[in-house]
């Protein structure tokens, strides 16, 4: 087998991971589940924005932390959209972006949480062999939680307070609306049906980012795995009969297709491509990498570098910039006498935070793409503040636990 096909056969599962997600995608909206979740929360929210804008940022979140960032907000974006139009009924027209920016902020956060939530991750791993860097092997699945999930619970906080306490009119921040939308009925035998295929899928994808971190030479079985699987689930969607037809059909492929956030993951392709030709991603790397020699002290050593990073994925390939800045950020701890460890970890988790632009991410590509409406200078705005708290939390939270946990 050539190296492209080989290349091909390798990233299988991922590109049957983003090909499932559509699957569900649209297997959600069909079947009006996607409506059913939006009544359960709206009727639990007591029409609370406020409250709708948390269970998102949580949802978000926990979803992000075992299946890509960009699935998890393709999964969301129905429930978005029709949260949207429904507080568009009740006449309330300012609901738009602080929706998107509720996904976009907890798909982020959960990017953190686990080991295998982001590629960055994988980068580090192999960043902290190269370079030799004393307790790498400290570093494993379960340990990780320990200081993430408190990281991330913190920090899905502060996105609340930005997107809701922020990015709401201030008459919603606190008020009721009627939206008009009653309490969701029992889900007939068909829904309940396409909510436990959704649970087979979340689940397989969840087991299998983990068995690839824990488990040595998995990866040589999961391209068959992954074959597997996905057959079998084509099957129970697009076959088996529930109540007299199957979940879904042909036809129902492309009714939905998400065009505009399809457009501007190609324009965030097109920027990624010209900052690697043109090398700008090592420039900015080194430019930055130039700051942190001067004497810091610890702290601000660590929060210069994660808002570096943070800023710099904006534009630049996440997965890119960490690639390259992993080497800088490792020479300049150790001119200053710091321990390169935790701050690598802080800047791997840290190139998950890009919040401001349409384009730091495939995430933020399909979520602004497809919430018609979403104004580009809020997000800029309320990203830009998220960074910062971002920023120190992380340098504060990750200066203080890593250095006790390896």
């Amino acid at each position: 087998m050539n190296e492209p096909l080989i290349a091909i056969w390798e990233r299988l599962p991922l590109m049957l991971l983003f090909g499932g997600a559509y699957v569900v995608y649209r297997m959600l909206a069909v079947n009006g589940l996607t409506e059913a979740f939006v009544r359960a929360a709206v009727v639990r929210s007591g029409g609370r924005a406020s409250r709708l804008i948390l269970y998102i940022v949580v949802a978000s979140a926990i979803l992000s932390a075992f299946i890509p960032n960009a699935v998890t907000v393709l999964t969301l974006i129905p429930i978005l959209k029709t949260l949207d139009e429904d507080f568009r009924q009740a006449g309330v027209e300012t609901m738009t972006t602080p929706l998107m920016l509720a996904a976009i902020y907890g798909a982020g956060i959960g990017g953190m949480g686990s080991m295998i939530g982001t590629p960055a991750n994988a980068v580090l791993l192999v960043a902290l062999d190269l370079l030799s860097v004393p307790g790498r092997e400290s570093v494993t699945f379960f340990n990780w939680f320990l200081w993430s999930v408190p990281l991330v619970a913190v920090f899905c906080l502060a996105a609340w307070f930005v997107a809701a306490g922020l990015g709401l009119d201030r008459k919603l921040r606190s008020g009721r609306i009627a939206m008009g939308c009653s309490a969701p009925g029992a889900l007939t035998p068909r829904q309940r049906f396409g909510v436990k295929a959704f649970g087979v899928f979340l689940l397989f994808w969840m087991l299998e980012a983990v068995a690839g971190q824990l488990v040595q030479g998995f990866g040589r079985y999961a391209p068959y795995l992954a074959l597997g699987f996905s057959a079998a689930y084509a099957y129970l969607i697009f076959i088996y009969k529930s109540e007299g037809r199957p979940l879904l059909r042909a036809l129902d492929m492309t009714s939905g297709v998400p065009r505009r956030g399809i457009a501007f993951l190609v324009l965030l392709a097109a920027v990624f491509a010209v900052a690697r030709m043109t090398g700008l991603d090592g420039k900015v790397s080194e430019w930055l990498g130039q700051g942190l020699v001067l004497p810091l002290s610890p702290w601000w050593f660590m929060f210069l570098a994660v808002l570096g990073v943070i800023f710099m994925t904006e534009i630049l390939s996440n997965t890119v910039v960490v690639a390259g800045f992993f080497t800088v950020v490792h020479m300049a701890a150790q001119g200053q006498g710091f321990d390169p460890l935790p701050v690598m970890l802080a800047v791997s988790v840290a190139s998950t935070c890009a919040f401001m632009t349409p384009v730091a991410t495939p995430a933020n590509a399909l979520a602004f793409g497809e919430m018609r409406g979403a104004s580009l200078g809020r997000m800029l705005l309320l990203g830009a503040v998220l960074n910062v708290i971002g920023a120190i939390l992380m340098a504060s939270w990750l200066g203080f636990v890593l250095p006790l946990i390896y």
